[in-house]
């Protein structure tokens, strides 16, 4: 039986990691994507152990020819590209009044136009298949707003529109759009920022993000998940 494969970006580390090392322990072919080239070879040299033809890519989600060149080269060895994740995301916690433009810019370069270039990548694959799944891991900040958010949050509201609009536009082929909305998660992203809670043990795992994910992958094709929230039980 054929391995779906699946692409996964932002995989160095975080989410990204833990939903790879998920969906290959099920039994997926997963192509990790990131920039830090270290930690993706010593990911995938774990994802080898259960499929000994993975390889992954180090670099930029926004460099439009690397990401049509890399899709072209695994739709070439593999045949397709049955799911994409797109997880890499940069945030920048600041208060409106201290931020840059260049802050902001480089967050939507990550956090909207990577997703725009992954997705337009595969699409027409899966048109053609009549199948895939395209999962966009927002953030609870892609419906909230709160303070030192205005940069990172607005990026996660337009990644919200965008995958409502694409769901509808594409759901007539049978691909499935989703919308992914954890709240905090323990990722450096937030250990290493300002936004790091006091309780960093009660907060979400990257674990349970990518649990989600995989079972969201287990519906029946004619099933589709547009938007699901994750929050801790309880983070006081």
């Amino acid at each position: 039986m054929r391995k779906e494969t699946v692409v996964v970006t932002g995989a160095s580390r975080g989410i990204g990691k833990a939903v790879a090392l998920k969906l290959n322990n099920e039994g997926y072919n997963v192509i990790p994507f990131g920039r830090d080239s270290a930690n993706l070879e010593i990911l995938n040299a774990t994802l080898k152990i259960n499929n000994v033809d993975t390889r992954f890519y180090v670099g930029n989600v926004e460099d439009e020819l690397f990401v049509r060149n890399s899709i072209k080269e695994i739709e070439d060895r593999y045949g397709r590209v049955d799911h994409l994740i797109n997880n890499a995301g940069i945030a920048i916690f600041e208060q409106f009044v201290n931020s840059t433009l260049t802050q902001f810019k480089k967050q939507i370069d990550t956090n909207l136009y990577g997703v725009y270039n992954f997705t337009k990548a595969v699409v027409n694959g899966m048109i053609e298949r009549n199948y895939g799944s395209i999962i966009n891991i927002s953030s609870l900040a892609g419906k909230n707003g709160f303070v030192g958010g205005t940069m990172y949050s607005s990026t996660k509201h337009a990644l919200m529109g965008f995958t409502k609009s694409l769901m509808l536009e594409l759901r007539q082929y049978n691909i499935r759009v989703s919308a992914v909305c954890p709240g905090s998660v323990a990722t450096d992203l937030i250990i290493n920022s300002k936004m790091k809670p006091n309780n960093i043990e009660k907060i979400l795992q990257p674990e349970d993000v990518a649990d989600v994910i995989w079972q969201m992958l287990q519906l029946p094709a004619r099933a589709c998940v547009s938007e699901i929230e994750i929050r801790p039980t309880n983070p006081k």
